[in-house]
């Protein structure tokens, strides 16, 4: 859009969160709140976004990177001190200041759009977000004139008793004609109870220099909840994550019980996947469509490709192929590639490996920066011992490979394609037959047929 400005404020600490993170980089929903919010006035295309930083300035700098100007207010003596850090940059433009805060993880584009345009249609001079709460407390309040405009916003601490009955709050989100903000920030004061310079009072000021400020109603009033404590942060996160099922549930994906399934707002997932009670799908997460997942699924940052079938387990930083069935009782960590139609079962734990297609490995395994190729079956018990107190080594295992049960493969080692061990192998270096049977197997095998026999009684 056009003509458009976006001010976020950040610079609080955020006291009641007793915290040492500053308040807006605590996470909902996956990412911290400031993000929901650069993203949400990122979506209105502004000319500039500017972030005012304040508590632990250059760690949300750092974060904020190259999506926004960060301006540092020195000493944070209130909202319209925080809004005068960004005057030098505003002198010379003529157009719409959009103002909201970084702890408003619930606003939504649309909102703050139409917001924008209600202002410039009825070409006042600024258009202040209002909802309305049973329980107002806390909330600066609304003092409307008799045509409806906006007269005045009241802080708590200074209101009357008339004042604080009014269930119309402020929600600290605002569009200014960019030249009216620049005239009224010059004439606010802080004789108030807090001594702070309220942005509220630019409103007032504004109907006295004879320019009209009007509210729009936010229809739903959760969606600027302001996240000032734990607890509200966990009401935020709640709220969130029922809307992201919402519309993930609209998008054509099942989700048997929202109230139990937990879904990052960066997720992707296909149509007709079905999502099981207490899953959790984290971070950057790609999931195609008719999967399956869960009952008891955790995947954090990773691929799932179409048809795959994941229950009782924990996916990690790793891309998984189509048809793939995962658990249960599985653990997939970071750096694993498997291909499609390849089964992990029960109690089996894979990282760092690549695993080829129609690979079986389905039964109490460890299997560690490992390269399996196509149609490998490993049997129970089969390990990779990769480590040696110092380095980790690899494992290479060719097509169409059967290892039988409590295999143990010291890598380094490389396994020919079409070799078989019926079970009891234990393997290193270059095996290319099945000839090759190790030594410590035969060792045991005479040993055993050495030993006395008991004598009968």
């Amino acid at each position: 859009m056009k003509n458009l400005v976006g001010i976020i404020l950040a610079a609080g600490q955020g006291t009641r969160m007793y915290s040492g993170l500053p308040k807006v980089l605590h996470n909902v929903a996956g990412q911290p709140m400031l993000d929901h919010v650069l993203e949400a006035v990122a979506a209105l295309e502004p000319d500039r976004i500017y972030v005012v930083t304040g508590f632990m300035a250059e760690k949300v700098r750092e974060h904020v990177g190259d999506r926004a100007i960060c301006v540092h207010q020195k000493r944070r003596l209130g909202t319209a001190h925080a809004v005068r850090q960004v005057v030098p940059h505003l002198k010379e433009f003529r157009g719409d200041v959009l103002i909201t805060v970084g702890d408003a993880p619930l606003i939504r584009p649309e909102t703050l759009l139409e917001l924008v345009k209600r202002r410039r249609a009825h070409h006042v001079a600024a258009t202040v977000l209002t909802t309305e709460l049973e329980n107002p407390t806390g909330y600066g309040r609304i003092v409307r004139n008799r045509d409806g405009t906006v007269r005045k916003i009241v802080e708590e601490k200074d209101t009357n008793v008339y004042e604080a009955a009014i269930r119309e709050i402020n929600t600290g989100i605002y569009v200014f004609d960019c030249q009216r903000l620049l005239e009224a920030l010059e004439r606010v004061r802080n004789d108030n109870a807090q001594r702070e310079y309220y942005l509220t009072d630019t409103v007032e000021i504004l109907g006295k220099l004879g320019f009209e400020v009007e509210a729009m109603v936010a229809e739903d009033p959760t969606e600027t909840l302001g996240v000032n404590s734990r607890a509200d942060l966990a009401r935020a996160e709640n709220l969130l994550r029922r809307r992201i099922a919402m519309s993930v549930m609209e998008a054509g994906v099942t989700v048997i019980d929202p109230a139990t399934t937990y879904i990052d707002k960066q997720v992707r997932i296909g149509k007709d996947t079905i999502i099981h009670p207490f899953t959790m799908i984290t971070g950057k997460v790609e999931i195609g469509e008719e999967c399956i997942i869960g009952p008891h699924v955790h995947i954090a940052d990773s691929k799932v490709g179409a048809g795959s079938h994941l229950q009782f387990c924990y996916v990690q930083e790793a891309e998984i192929g189509s048809g793939v069935s995962v658990g249960p009782y599985a653990l997939v960590r970071p750096g694993c590639k498997i291909a499609n139609n390849t089964r992990i079962g029960t109690f089996v734990e894979v990282t760092r490996s690549k695993i080829g297609e129609g690979c079986d490995i389905l039964h109490l395994s460890y299997i560690g920066d490992a390269r399996i190729g196509n149609r490998v079956s490993l049997g129970t018990g089969t390990v990779t011992i990769n480590f040696d107190g110092n380095t980790k080594h690899q494992t290479i295992i060719g097509d169409d490979v059967f290892l039988g049960s409590n295999t143990r493969l010291i890598a380094p080692v490389e396994v020919a394609s079409g070799v078989r061990f019926p079970h009891n192998a234990e393997l290193t270096g270059k095996v290319r037959s099945h000839e090759q049977q190790p030594q410590a197997r035969k060792a045991k095998s005479q040993t055993q047929r050495k030993r006395p026999k008991t004598r009968p009684k």
